[in-house]
C-alpha cells in the first residue's frame, strides 16, 4: 500500500468514526426528546433508560452506518478536491478511479460487516430493548408483552380469531375458527382455548356449531385436536414482532409459515429482501459519492455537507418510497428493496464517466 493510500484511509476513517458518533448522538437526543416523558411517567430509573439506549446502539449504526460512509466519502475526496491535494495526485498518475477503488476496497468489508452485525447482534439487542419499553414503560406484564387480539387465516376457507395469547404457557383464549362459503358461515367451531401439546394445537371446552340449510347442528366437545392449522406458537409470537427483531432465517421461515396458512406475507417479503439491500446500500453510496465529491464547485466543505445531507435524504426517501409500494403491492418486493441501489449505481456510473479523472 502506498503513502497515498494509507493517507486517504487514514482521513476516511477519522472521518467515519466522527459521522457515526455525530449520528448517534442526534438520533438517540431526538428519540430521547420523544420518549422521554414516557419514561418519567413509567418512573423509571436512571440505570434502565440507560440500558435501553445502550440496546438501541447496534440498531442506529447498522441504521446510520450508509449516512456516515457517504458523508466520510464527500468530506475525504471533497477535502482533497477543495485543498488541491486531487489535483497534485492526479498530475503523479493517481487517477480518480484509484481513489474510487481504495474507497471501495474499504466499502465492502464495511457492508459484509453490517450484513453479519445486522443478522446477529442488531435482533437480539432490539428484542431486548423492546421488551424493556412493552413491559416497563407500557407496564405490561412479561407473559402478557406481545398479547393482544390475533386473526389469521389458517386455511382455504378458514379463519381463527383468537381475543389473547400467552407465549409463556402457549395459551390462547376465546378462539373461534370460522369455514367460510361462497355466500355464508358453513361452520363455526368456538373453544374457550386452545394449548400447544407436543406438535399440535389442542382446542378446549367449546363446540362446533354446523349451519345447514334445514338448520343448525351444535356438537360440544372437551378436547379437540387440530393438526392442520398451518401456524405454531413462535408464529403467534413473531405476528406482533418487528421484523428488525427477527434475523434473516427467522423472518423466512415465517413467510413461509403465513403463506402455508393462506395469510397475506408481502409486507413481510419486502422486510425480508431489505436485510441485504440495507447492508449493500455502503457499497452503492460510496460508489455514488466519490465522483459526485471530486466535482469541483464553489462553496466548499461547507457545502459539501449539506450536499451530502441531501443526497442522504433522496436516497432513504426512494428506499422509504420503495418499501411503502412494496407493502401494498404495487411494486414486487425486490425491487420495493433494490430501487434506491439499483438508481443510485447507475447515477455514480454516469457520474464516475463524466467527472474528471
Amino acid at each position: 500500500m502506498k503513502i497515498l493510500d494509507r493517507y486517504i484511509l487514514h482521513r476516511f476513517f477519522n472521518i467515519l468514526v466522527f459521522a457515526t458518533f455525530a449520528s448517534i448522538t442526534i438520533f438517540v437526543t431526538v428519540d430521547l426528546i420523544e420518549h422521554l416523558d414516557k419514561f418519567i411517567d413509567a418512573k423509571c430509573p436512571a440505570w434502565l433508560v440507560l440500558r435501553y439506549y445502550l440496546l438501541y446502539l447496534p440498531y442506529i449504526i447498522y441504521l446510520t452506518l450508509p449516512v456516515s460512509m457517504l458523508l466520510a466519502t464527500l468530506f475525504t475526496v471533497g477535502g482533497l478536491v477543495h485543498t488541491h491535494e486531487l489535483t497534485a495526485m492526479q498530475g503523479a498518475g493517481y487517477s480518480l478511479y484509484r481513489v474510487a477503488v481504495l474507497h471501495l476496497l474499504v466499502a465492502i468489508p464495511i457492508g459484509a460487516f453490517a450484513l453479519g452485525f445486522g443478522e446477529t447482534i442488531v435482533p437480539e439487542a432490539n428484542q431486548q430493548r423492546q421488551d424493556i419499553y412493552r413491559e416497563k414503560v407500557k407496564r405490561k406484564r412479561p407473559s402478557a408483552a406481545r398479547q393482544g387480539r390475533i386473526y389469521l387465516q389458517v386455511g382455504h376457507n378458514e379463519f381463527l380469531n383468537m381475543e389473547s395469547y400467552d407465549p409463556t404457557i402457549r395459551v390462547g383464549y376465546h378462539v373461534t375458527i370460522q369455514t367460510v362459503g361462497a355466500d355464508r358461515i358453513l361452520e363455526r367451531l368456538e373453544a374457550k382455548q386452545i394449548v400447544w401439546v407436543g406438535d399440535a394445537w389442542r382446542l378446549k371446552d367449546g363446540r362446533n356449531r354446523v349451519f345447514r340449510v334445514q338448520g343448525e347442528e351444535v356438537e360440544p366437545f372437551e378436547a379437540l385436536r387440530r393438526e392442520d392449522l398451518g401456524f405454531e406458537p413462535d408464529d403467534l409470537t413473531k405476528v406482533q414482532t418487528k421484523p428488525e427483531e427477527m434475523n434473516y432465517a427467522e423472518l423466512k421461515s415465517f413467510i413461509t409459515r403465513l403463506e402455508h396458512s393462506g395469510n397475506r406475507s408481502a409486507k413481510w417479503i419486502v422486510d425480508l429482501a431489505f436485510k441485504i439491500s440495507q447492508p449493500f446500500a455502503n457499497v452503492i453510496i460510496v460508489f455514488f459519492g466519490v465522483p459526485l465529491a471530486a466535482i469541483r464547485r464553489r462553496g466548499g466543505l461547507v457545502l459539501g455537507f449539506g450536499l451530502g445531507l441531501l443526497v442522504c435524504f433522496i436516497y432513504f426517501g426512494f428506499m422509504q418510497i420503495g418499501k411503502i409500494l412494496g407493502y401494498h403491492g404495487t411494486i414486487p418486493p425486490q425491487l420495493a428493496a433494490w430501487g434506491g441501489n439499483i438508481i443510485f449505481a447507475a447515477f455514480g456510473f454516469v457520474l464516475t464517466l463524466w467527472v474528471r479523472k
